[in-house]
């Protein structure tokens, strides 16, 4: 499962998502909300401009292979608290995920890091029958979006087998929005990390804890 505040917060993981597709996983794309604000869009409508995100997210998740669901909640006013967190623990609990990926705790925008806070209480909140009907209490891995200056644990996925998904998700966003930025920049950004893994493109997460090698207790 993949949580995120808007659609295009998700080109970050696309390689990553789609490979787990591939390989036969089920994966889950959720936006808490529909991006209704996005400035972009000019004076048209926030009813107006949800629907069409609304559209960029099922096109995106049919690229990745990915179900997907929009979580009812409005831009700019994500806090991170219980009602979002429950929304999301009743997802997972119905879902049951084996992975979670999701924003960084210090994203300048007060979604992202919203977003992050609702993930880690819903995590725990899936666990509580009496809130979600039928839990799940297996264990969840989390991942988010690096940061160089947490201090955590860093994982890298060699993407090169989905490159040409990711691409598309970026191409598909930056056509539509104009993006500055070309595609040969965002070939590059993918090449710098697949360096860092000695591999040819790569996508990086963290984690909050170190991971279980395979062979040590």
């Amino acid at each position: 499962m993949a949580v995120f505040a808007h659609p295009d917060d998700e080109i970050g993981a696309a390689g990553t998502l789609a490979l787990h597709a591939r390989r036969g996983d089920r994966v889950m794309l959720v936006w808490m909300t529909r991006g209704e604000f996005a400035s972009h869009f000019g004076e048209a409508p926030p009813e107006e401009v949800a629907r069409v995100r609304e559209g960029h997210g099922a096109y995106v998740a049919g690229l990745i292979g990915a179900e997907y669901r929009f979580l009812p909640f409005q831009d700019t006013l994500l806090t991170g608290g219980r009602e979002e967190a429950l929304a999301l623990a009743r997802l997972m609990a119905e879902f049951r995920p084996d992975a979670v990926v999701t924003w960084d705790p210090l994203d300048v925008h007060p979604d992202h890091r919203a977003t992050h806070q609702a993930v880690l209480s819903a995590l725990k909140l899936c666990r509580i029958p009496k809130l979600v009907g039928e839990a799940h209490r297996s264990p969840v891995r989390l991942y988010h979006y690096p940061r160089r200056e947490l201090s955590r644990p860093w994982v890298y996925v060699n993407t090169a087998e989905t490159q040409e998904v990711a691409e598309a998700v970026f191409a598909f966003y930056r056509e539509f929005y104009r993006w500055p930025v070309s595609l040969e920049d965002f070939r590059a950004r993918r090449r710098l990390l697949g360096q860092e893994a000695r591999v040819p493109f790569a996508e990086a997460f963290q984690t909050d804890s170190p991971p279980a090698w395979p062979g040590l207790p």
